[in-house]
């Protein structure tokens, strides 16, 4: 029993007990009491036939020996098997490095790495595998069987998703996931006029008030009276009513205009992902149902962002999806940086946190009760709006339209406490030599320069040399070539996915004070396996790492067994003619009469 170390090889004494022997050793153990007990009734005989009384023998006198016969034979056995196993396993693993030498790579960093692998999440995967570089620098991997070269596009987003997508193309990676880990925000000085926002490593830059058309937003609180606001000039040619029963008669009798927009309560914008997407926003993106986000989404997000500025009583709350690949843990995590990637690009165009009341995430519950588990649908990869006007209706319309000669006929209202209609704001369309102070700083590094357009502060950064910049919808994204990076890969395909750099040695010419990091591996059993490494160059590696494993098995087992065998037996008389051929044996020749 000492060799037994598991339930398995216990059962395994049961699948060998052999049934066949014990029935044959009964029937041998029942076949020998049998001659036994035969050749004792021919000795019986034999004594009678040679014993004599008055000359005759006691086989005459009707003495008669026993034999006897097994009429029945019964195997009765149970085996009663008990075993228990009782395991501990302990695994320690500390990573440690000279703060010296660590390379650009900080304490919090660190910590924050080994704390993500806490979250279940990396329990819903095979394996998971972490790296990490500064962003400027560009790498040859394999990972795997693949060989991938990061990407050494100047725009952020771009360069950031087309890595990505390359680490996507083995076969063993079901998921990528990138993240900013450490680098500076981007802070706008006292002279600065752009709205400046930072979100997961980017700074976020718009100029949602540098107007290029008259805008203005309508409110309606009701119908109950006509809606009757002139919304251009003083006379009758130039004069537009808007008129109606209802939001769309009302915009309807909009007829000039560069983009106009009702709002409504429990109104919804759709944004949608590509797979694993979630931030920035990716306006060219044609995945999804209709409308897209190629369907002038860029254009409702501002008119609904300034009609929010106008009205801080509006709120809005947003709720991220997934379709149904990969565990419902990550997915509802990756469905909740959806809605606040969706609600950080509406802080970016100067909406005030307050009013986005909900940020929440529903993961894959609506895709796998539509279309099952593990399944890709664009339709389910997405963020969702709604809105809470509080039961206020609102027309936006942007050029066109507006007139901003204040006069009798326009009616711009201040205090709607019982006015039912009117304009609510007005923006004038900005002189054509207008411009807007860009002045920020990150770190040591700064931008300043008077900007028209997007395009003028995406130039800034980018002739800076400091930054990655790139313009989606009406924000400018702004990485720091000297961020920290780190991407996630996630396989349910192996329970060891490998990494390796095969950079050369014109690679990684940006930053030279870089090393590339190979974290360890995750895998489903939730072992750590300690792969820290510095791989550009080990001589100045700044990590140590150590695994203490620690493995306890105790085994138990008893075995409780009993086992019966009946057997009955009858009496037969010996044969007639057997009695006689003892007695002539013993010299009585007188046969029996019996």
């Amino acid at each position: 029993m000492a060799n037994i170390n598991t339930f398995d090889q216990g059962a395994q004494i049961l699948q060998n007990v052999d049934v066949t022997s014990m029935v044959t050793g009964l029937a041998l153990g029942i076949a020998n009491a049998q001659e036994q007990l035969d050749n004792n009734s021919v000795k019986q005989i034999t004594k009678l036939a040679q014993t004599q009384v008055g000359g005759k023998s006691l086989l005459e006198l009707g003495f008669r020996p026993a034999f006897y016969a097994f009429e029945r034979a019964e195997i009765s056995a149970s085996i009663s098997l008990k075993m228990a196993v009782q395991e501990e396993l302990e695994i320690d693993f500390e990573l440690e490095y000279d703060s010296t030498r660590k390379k650009g790579y900080t304490d919090e960093h660190i910590q924050k790495i080994e704390n993500n692998y806490k979250e279940e999440k990396y329990r819903e995967f095979k394996s998971s595998r972490k790296y990490w570089s500064t962003l400027s620098n560009e790498h040859t991997l394999k990972v795997n069987e693949m060989t991938v070269t990061t990407s050494n596009k100047t725009g952020s987003i771009d360069r950031v998703d087309e890595t990505t997508s390359k680490l996507s193309t083995d076969a063993k990676v079901e998921r990528v996931e990138s993240e900013i880990i450490d680098t500076k925000d981007v802070v706008a000085k006292s002279s600065n006029a752009l709205s400046v926002h930072n979100y997961m490593g980017y700074g976020m830059l718009s100029m949602l008030d540098y107007y290029t058309e008259d805008i203005g937003v309508v409110k309606i609180k009701n119908y109950t009276t006509a809606v009757d606001v002139k919304i251009k000039g003083t006379t009758a040619a130039n004069t537009v009513k808007i008129t109606g029963g209802n939001l769309t008669a009302c915009l309807n009798s909009i007829t000039t205009s560069t983009f106009k927009m009702g709002l409504k309560d429990k109104d919804k914008f759709t944004v949608y992902f590509d797979f694993s997407k979630h931030h920035p926003i990716d306006f060219s993106y044609t995945g999804g149902a209709t409308p897209k986000n190629t369907d002038q989404l860029k254009e409702k997000l501002r008119a609904l962002a300034l009609i929010m500025k106008a009205d801080t009583d509006i709120k809005v709350k947003i709720v991220g999806h997934t379709d149904s690949v990969s565990g419902d843990k990550f997915n509802k995590d990756l469905g909740l940086k959806r809605a606040k990637g969706t609600a950080n690009y509406l802080k970016a165009l100067g909406v005030d946190a307050a009013q986005i009341t909900e940020t929440t995430s529903e993961g894959e519950d609506a895709a796998k009760a539509s279309i099952g588990d593990n399944k890709k649908d664009a339709n389910y990869r997405k963020a969702v709006i709604e809105v809470d006007t509080g039961g206020n209706e609102y027309i936006f319309v942007e050029g066109g339209d507006f007139n901003f000669t204040q006069a009798a006929a326009e009616i711009t209202i201040a205090n709607w406490s019982s006015t039912n209609s009117g304009i609510l704001k007005k923006h004038q369309k900005l002189a054509a030599a207008a411009t807007k102070q860009l002045d920020v700083e990150s770190g040591s590094d700064s931008v300043s320069q008077n900007v028209q357009t997007l395009a003028e502060v995406n130039t800034q950064f980018a002739n800076s040399n400091k930054f990655y910049s790139q313009v989606s919808g009406d924000v400018v994204y702004v990485l720091r070539k000297d961020a920290k990076i780190e991407y996630t890969l996630y396989s349910n395909d192996t329970e060891e996915l490998v990494i390796e750099d095969k950079s050369t040695n014109t690679q990684n010419t940006q930053n030279s004070n870089d090393t590339l990091q190979i974290h360890k591996v995750i895998n489903s059993k939730y072992f750590a396996k300690s792969d820290i490494q510095s791989i550009k160059d080990p001589k100045v590696s700044a990590w140590s790492g150590s695994l203490d494993f620690r493995y306890a098995r105790q085994f138990g087992m008893s075995v409780e067994g009993n086992a019966s065998v009946t057997a009955s037996m009858i009496s037969i008389p010996a044969p007639t003619e057997f009695e006689n051929y003892v007695q002539s044996l013993t010299g009585n020749t007188n046969p029996s009469s019996n």
